[in-house]
Order: structure tokens, then sequence, then C-alpha cells
């Protein structure tokens, strides 16, 4: 060995020798699997995400019947300055033609109009109530009961003005909510049984058990607590209590019925659509020339099946102030330049309804939005035709806009997956694809060819099979394209049907590859169980990697010592025949 060899340096030099040497035979390879495990690891978290992606593609595309996409509809107007349509899956292709005569409207009553600063006829404070009830578009009543409460603060000398009195009115009608109290009462009943509350359509049913009036109550507002809409409480007084129901949703109604015993009598509650006059009409004081005050009451909703049937003072007479305590009767408005106005309705109830005629027939409807006149078809009326104006054509036929998306979403979410499989799955120059060989990757791109280009079975063929017959072409490379726009148009716009069954009948495209592909997804799937055992092994991988430098450095700290000791020999023989330089093993 020559003496250089054993200078530091040269040491140094053989045992990193030694170390690249050893990491290159023992741990290279075992680096190079582990960079592999990591790259295939990676390509199934993408592949995993598109397939997710494809699979709820599938998901939204793969009803059948009304929820198909496929039977989308859409509706076209030949005129729509006077009306617009819409429609839903369950209309049918067809059209039809429509005049509008009259458009509908909200029921309007007028009151008085009155010197402003002119003292009112009230003239006293105290609580002072009414009642309004309208239809409720289906042959019933809503019932709202207004209090109106005037304070000493708004008197002036016993007095309060025209104007002032008004806002009181509005503000009251306006804010109104429908509040049911029960009697005030004390003891216990020996009733058992259950009443439900209908809540704007929506019941709810009350069970009570035998015992005081008050752990009764205490058991219904329980039971509400968790109901929208509506808020309950016991009121005590001194040891009477009572049952305070506030309908919070001016929209809503409210009614009691079906008490299987005799709770709701002893309650004294019998309430029947009941309803926030909020809820019902919106109230509005106004100064129709300068010095005047007056109130108008609009419905909220139009047509004659929602028109004001009755207004009456129950307490006081506070509308009798503005002429409004007509009762049921429905007296004309009428304006006076002279004089007082009559108060009164400003439309005749045949003018509230919208009328239309629907190909040669007069239709009347409460409502200028119209939609149980042709099944799964929404008319919207915009405007009255003059004479001259020519009949508005509507047509409903399949939307191809919608219908068209719905398959170019479907061609790009399949070609995302197909391609990255695609390019994984070959060698480009020299680089091997991640996925070549694999047996997951070469099942999913042969299930998603015969996809694309096989009849579906059971399918006629004298009927859309195939995807090429819907102008969509295969490549083996880039996947799915549309090749041909304007069949693909005429198809969805004749055949949406057979459309809908080449992707959503049992063996259709969209459930064939759907069913196909879920076994690869989830926490079970093929790919997670691939991934599980990647992780496996690259933490196995890891483990060895770290074993095999300990051995490494180990073996290294074994083989320096061994050179410096055989420095320290080498010194002491060159140091004994006289010819040592203490420079030799610098």
């Amino acid at each position: 060995m020559a003496y250089d060899n054993l200078t530091t340096s040269g040491i140094n030099y053989l045992v990193n020798s030694f170390i690249q040497n050893e990491y290159e035979k023992k741990i290279t390879p075992l680096q190079t699997r582990m960079t592999k495990y990591n790259n295939l690891s990676s390509v199934y978290t993408t592949l995993q995400q598109k397939i997710d992606s494809f699979k709820t593609k599938l998901s939204s595309i793969k009803s059948s019947g009304s929820v198909s996409p496929f039977a989308a509809k859409a509706a076209a107007a030949s005129n729509t300055s006077f009306l617009t349509a819409s429609a839903s899956s369950t209309a049918s292709k067809g059209n039809f033609s429509i005049r509008v005569n009259q458009l509908a409207k909200s029921d309007l009553l007028l009151s008085l109009d009155k010197t402003s600063s002119a003292n009112s006829s009230i003239t006293s404070p105290g609580d002072y109530s009414f009642t309004i009830k309208t239809g409720d578009g289906n042959g019933g009543q809503f019932t709202s009961n207004v209090t109106v409460t005037l304070t000493s603060s708004d008197f002036t000398s016993g007095a309060i003005s025209n104007e002032d009195l008004a806002e009181k009115i509005r503000d009251a009608i306006n804010s109104d909510k429908a509040v049911v109290t029960s009697n005030s009462l004390s003891g216990s009943t020996s009733s058992s049984g259950s009443f439900k509350i209908d809540l704007g359509g929506t019941e709810t049913t009350i069970d009570y058990a035998a015992g005081s009036y008050e752990e009764i109550i205490d058991s219904i507002v329980s039971q509400l607590e968790s109901v929208s809409g509506i808020t309950a409480e016991k009121v005590v007084n001194g040891s009477n209590v009572s049952l305070k129901l506030t309908v919070t949703d001016s929209t809503k109604y409210i009614t009691l019925k079906e008490d299987t015993a005799s709770l709701l009598s002893e309650l004294g509650l019998s309430v029947e659509q009941e309803k926030g006059a909020a809820g019902l009409v919106t109230a509005t004081a106004f100064s129709p020339i300068e010095g005047l005050t007056q109130i108008s009451l609009t419905s909220e909703n139009t047509g004659s099946g929602f028109k004001i049937e009755q207004i009456s003072d129950t307490s006081g007479n506070i509308l009798a102030a503005f002429g409004l305590n007509l009762g049921t009767n429905r007296t004309a408005f009428v304006q006076s330049e002279s004089g007082s106005d009559t108060a009164g309705y400003r439309f005749n109830e045949d003018d509230l309804n919208s009328i239309l005629i629907f190909n040669g027939l007069e239709i009347k409807r409460d409502s200028n939005i119209i939609s149980d006149l042709v099944n799964g078809v929404t008319i919207s009326l915009k405007s009255v035709m003059a004479d001259e104006d020519v009949d508005v054509n509507v047509t409903i036929s399949n939307d191809v806009t919608s219908i068209k998306t719905k398959i170019e979403e479907f061609i790009t979410s399949f070609n995302d997956l197909y391609s990255y499989l695609k390019s994984n799955s070959k060698t480009s120059g020299t680089t091997r694809g991640v996925l070549l060989g694999n047996s997951s990757a070469s099942a999913l791109i042969s299930m998603l060819s015969t996809a694309a280009y096989s009849p579906v079975t059971g399918i006629s063929s004298s009927e859309i099979n195939t995807l090429s017959e819907l102008g969509i072409s295969f490549n083996t490379e880039s996947g799915l394209s549309i090749s041909n726009n304007t069949q693909l148009t005429n198809a969805i716009e004749d055949q949406a049907e057979q459309i809908e069954a080449l992707f959503d009948s049992e063996n259709g495209i969209a459930n064939s590859i759907y069913d196909r592909i879920t076994p690869y997804t989830g926490l079970n799937g093929y790919i997670a169980k691939l991934k599980s055992t990647l992780t496996n092994n690259i933490d196995y991988l890891k483990d060895s990697i770290s074993s095999a430098e300990t051995r490494i450095e180990k073996s290294a700290d074994i083989l320096r010592q061994s050179y410096y000791d055989l420095q320290l020999q080498l010194a002491s023989l060159l140091s004994a025949s006289g010819v040592f330089d203490t420079d030799l093993f610098a």
C-alpha cells in the first residue's frame, strides 16, 4: 500500500469511495423502486380524482324518465312583449296559440279622503280592533284580526289628526302577525289526546296528557320549539295560565283542528286559516292632493280568488273614521273633484282575473303566472293585446341547448379520464408510462373504448344505439369528439327519447360505465387498495434504506478506524527506522 493512501486525506478518500460504492449497490436500487412507487401512487391519486369526477357526471345524466336531463324541454313564444313561457321535463312537445285580453290585478280598496290636519272622529286612547278577510284562492277565507293601540301621547288636547290616525292604521296592518291566545285557566283537565296545528299547509301533531293546564301548556310550548314560523309561550296571570301562539311568518296561516279529546274547546281555541294582515294586504297612507290624507289597501295576491271579502270594525270605530267599515259590501270607489270621495273598491270583481284566449277558449285565472293550464308549462302574461295584434304562438320542443350541454360535459369528462389513462400507459421517447402494463389501467381503457364505439345491448339497430349515430366520433388516442354537429342537433330535436335510452337504459352508456367504474372508487375500491399496497411498500423501502444507511455508516466507521490503526503502525515503523516525516500523514 502506498504511503499516501494512509494520509488523512487518503483515508477519507478510501472511506468515501467505500460509502459511495455501497450506496450504489444497496441504496440506489431501493430509492429507484421507491421513486417508481411514489410516481405510481401519485398517478393513482389523480386517476381516482378523475374517476370520481366522471362518476359524478355520469350520476347526473343516468337518470331516466321525467328527471332525465335528456327529457328537458324548452318553450318559445313568438312575441315576448305579451307573454313568455317556460317548460319543465314533464311537458310534451307541441304548440298552442294565446291572446291576452286582461291582466290579473290586486284588489284595491280606497278610503275617504280626509283633511290631513283636521281632528279625526277618534277622541280617546285605547285598543281599536277590526277584521280583514280575503279569499284564500281555493274558495275559502283568510282572516286577520288587527288591533291599533292609541296612547295618550298620540293625542293633543284630546284630538288626533286624520294624517296621524291614517299612519297608525297603516303601521298596524303592515306589521300585523296572526296571534292566537287561549282562555286564561287554572286547575287541570282529565282530557288526553292530540290536535294538529296547520301552519301554511304544514301540519304538526301536538300530543297532550291529562294534568294541570300549566303542565299541558308547557308541553305544547316545548313541542313547538323546533317548528319554524311560529312561537309559543305560556302567559301567567296570577294562578291562571294561557297559551299564546304567534305566527312570525306573515305569509303563513294558522289552523287548529282535529282535537281527539276536548282540550281546544277547554282552552277556547277555535282558529281556521288565521293570517297576519301583513300577509293579506299592504296598507298605504298617502296624500292624493296637498292637505288631504287617504288610505289604500292592496291585496298581496292578484285575482278574484284573493279579493278583500270583508273589512269591519270589531271594537271602536277606527275604520269608520275613514269610511272603511264596509263589512261585506263591495261598494265602488268614486273619486270626487268637488267634494269627498266615496270609499270603496277600485275594481269590479270581474276585473281582477287574467283573461286569455287559449286555442280559441276563454280562460280566467287569479294570476298572471299560469302553471296549471298546460302540463309542465308556465305562462307569464306581460301585456294586454290590441285587436290588431297577432295571436302569440307558443312552441314546446326538446331543449337542444340543455341536452347538448349535458352531452358535451359527458364527452369532456370521458376524455379527461381516457386521455390520462392513455398518456400514462405508453412509452414516449425514452420515458416509459407509469401505467404501462398495469392491468387496472388496461381494463379501464378497454371498457371505455368498448362503450365509446359498441352498440348498446337491448336497443334495436333501427334506433340510435351507438354514439356515432349522434355524430360523435371516437379516436383511440384522444377519445370522443362531436364530428357532426348538425347530426347531433337533429337527433336531439327529433329523437331525444332514443338519446335518453342510449345513455340511461339498463345497459345504456352512462349506466354501464357508472357500474363498471364504481368498484374502482371509494375507501374499499380497487384504487384505494392499490394505493394502500404502494404505501406499505414505500414504508418498507424507507425502513430498508434507513437500515442500509446505518449499516454502511457503521462499516465506514470500522474501515476508517482500521486505516487509522495502520496509519499509526506505519508511523511507528518509520520513526524506528529514522525516516519519519511529520508531513507524511497530513
